[in-house]
């Protein structure tokens, strides 16, 4: 035999009878719930993030075309491997232009240039080597 609860909370019997009685005892509009119309209901704040930022939504184009951009280049790999395209995949490599200029206007770069960047880079870096190199044996004690 279980012994009695140590707290004073009534058992489940007594709960769903209070229950019952404070819910006869309710009047019926307390109890009766409708819609309230839109022309009456409160304008709630927006407490989130309803839509993503620009940058966000930009960034997300950027890397879907540059994805794009990868499957163009390994298509035309394909195709001057002498793999046949089909229609869809002709239409892909087709657009290549039409991609690289959306990726530029979203990015604000002229990919076009950027090869002839990475020459001029390159260029740079081996002079600032040459005088580095100079400018060591200049620092080197001479021993005699």
């Amino acid at each position: 035999h279980r012994t009695k609860r140590p707290d004073t909370r009534p058992n489940a019997k007594k709960r769903k009878k209070q229950h019952a009685q404070a819910y006869e005892a309710a009047e019926a509009s307390d109890i009766i719930s409708t819609r309230i119309p839109r022309s009456q209901q409160k304008e709630r704040p927006v407490t989130g993030i309803l839509k993503p930022d620009n940058d966000q939504l930009k960034m997300k184009r950027v890397r879907f075309l540059q994805k794009l951009l990868r499957q163009i280049e390994s298509l035309k790999e394909r195709s001057e491997g002498g793999y046949d395209l089909d229609e869809a995949q002709m239409r892909k490599v087709g657009r290549l232009e039409e991609v690289v200029e959306e990726i530029e206007e979203l990015l604000d770069v002229n990919l076009d240039s950027s090869d002839e960047e990475e020459e001029v880079d390159e260029k740079e870096e081996s002079e600032g080597e040459e005088e580095s190199e100079e400018e060591e044996k200049q620092s080197l004690p001479v021993k005699r």
